[in-house]
């Protein structure tokens, strides 16, 4: 409806009190006298008419209102009937309003709320004040609210105020070492000798870590490869493999190989990595040590991860206040402090006098590192939940999906871009906080995703055909 800038009345009002006003010895209906100055085209004079007939509000009014009736017109003293038909809402401290039947009030909000010289998709507020300025229907703020809160453009581009979505969800504690194992990788380093990265595998009971240089260009097989070399060769299958969701796990070779092997893989669901917390933070702990210790040609970094590996595994955890090694082997590996002091009673070991007394001290050891892993995870569960809140999604619902923290905006101009895509239907609630949904084939991601990326998608029929942001 873009000549709706005519469409309004242009109003002017004049307002004069009978009591003020009686030397002037002036005909008036009632106590107040309103003289409107409109300006409004025929045709839509016409057309507003005869939406009046079949509203389901108005049609009741327009009898009353009709000087050609001989009803009583107090039974709707908030309304009056013009010259040109129209009615006009007089029941409010905004002045004389022009009445919208139903089936023309999508288009009057559309425009007000959409057209960049009026409303520029503003919120709720300041699109109902711009309209009941001016016009009136039955139920006008839920009306207003309800297109503003579907606006398709609104909901893509506009940040959401409210807390983060979603509790953190702890993984099981293991019962043995290197039951279950995380995998990350930290990509993108300095060249060292042909490597530019890293696979970190951590084990999730003692904490013990592998560092094994690669390259980014690694591919499934060799990731499998390097997996059993390190972890299998020296401690047999896991029973679960933790891992950035990622192309290196959801190919065909490493589905078969996990097949076979009976790995269950309880992945941590794309682009969240804060569900395997233990091996990011392991990686940040990592970088740093590079950090500290890297030369200034930054090449040397490969060099150094065997000693950095045996550094922190020989070094207290801050959660199960043991050494990764000990927890693991069940005796702390002889250290070069160990050796200037020459005394084998500065190497710390469990004394024992039986096997069986040191099988006994090793449970006691294991058992009393997951009692403290799981006060840390309570604390951890705390600390990230702070300021959270839950929400839950069903399938067939629909969602959007965060670009931005996605890190699916990059380039430049990314300023300007729109921060939700979508909406995409949610298939399956595959946890508490993690959801697959329908993506189009064009997004290469995987479809499983963390509540935390997700916003719910609001959409009615009731205005009809509106303007929609396409997907990216």
């Amino acid at each position: 409806m873009s000549h709706l800038e005519d469409f309004p009345p242009t109003v002017e009002v004049f307002r004069v009190d009978l009591e003020l006003d009686n030397a002037f010895n002036q005909d008036y209906d009632t106590a107040t006298s309103y003289n409107l100055i409109t300006s409004i085209a025929k045709s839509e004079i016409d057309r507003i008419k005869d939406a009046y007939i079949s509203d389901p509000h108005f049609k009741k009014v327009l009898p009353w209102v009709s000087e050609k009736s001989p009803i009583n017109k107090s039974h709707f003293p908030q309304y009056v009937l013009k010259e040109n038909g129209l009615i006009y809402y007089i029941g409010g401290k905004e002045g004389p309003r022009l009445c919208i039947p139903k089936s023309i009030v999508p288009e009057i909000i559309q425009e007000a709320h959409e057209l960049a010289s009026k409303g520029a998709h503003a919120g709720y507020a300041r699109t109902y004040n711009r309209l009941c300025a001016t016009y009136y229907w039955p139920n006008m703020a839920d009306t207003v609210e309800k297109f503003t809160a579907t606006c398709d453009v609104c909901q893509k581009t506009k940040p959401r105020r409210h807390g983060k979505i979603g509790y953190l969800q702890p993984i099981p504690i293991p019962e043995q070492p290197f039951e279950v194992v995380s995998l990350d990788f930290i990509m993108d380093l300095p060249e060292s000798n042909g490597y530019n990265a890293v696979l970190v595998l951590v084990d999730k009971l003692t904490r013990y870590a592998h560092f094994i240089p690669c390259t980014t260009r690694i591919n499934k097989i060799e990731t499998a490869e390097l997996f059993r070399d390190h972890i299998w060769a020296q401690y047999g299958l896991p029973r679960q493999i933790i891992s950035d969701r990622d192309s290196r796990w959801t190919g065909a070779f490493w589905d078969h190989l996990t097949s076979i092997l009976g790995i269950k893989r309880s992945l941590t669901t794309a682009h969240h990595p804060q569900a395997d917390g233990q091996t990011e933070v392991m990686n940040q702990n990592l970088e740093i040590m590079l950090q500290s210790y890297i030369d200034d040609t930054k090449s040397n970094w490969s060099n150094l991860l065997p000693a950095l590996a045996f550094s922190y595994n020989t070094s207290a955890h801050s959660v199960t206040r043991q050494t990764p090694a000990f927890l693991l082997r069940g005796f702390e590996p002889l250290r070069p402090l160990h050796l200037f002091a020459n005394n084998s009673q500065h190497i710390p070991r469990i004394e024992s006098s039986a096997a069986e007394e040191f099988s006994e001290e090793m449970v006691a050891a294991r058992n009393k590192a997951k009692d403290a892993i799981r006060i840390g995870q309570v604390y951890q569960e705390r600390s990230y939940n702070k300021g959270r809140y839950f929400t839950e999604y069903n399938p067939g619902d629909q969602v959007l999906i965060n670009l931005k923290t996605l890190n699916l905006l990059r380039g430049k101009g990314t300023k300007l871009d729109q921060i939700y895509d979508g909406p995409f239907k949610v298939m399956e609630k595959i946890s508490p906080v993690t959801y697959r949904l329908r993506l189009p084939e064009s997004y290469t991601m995987h479809p499983v995703i963390n509540i935390a990326h997700l916003e719910k998608y609001t959409s009615t029929q009731d205005f009809g055909s509106r303007t929609t942001k396409p997907p990216k």
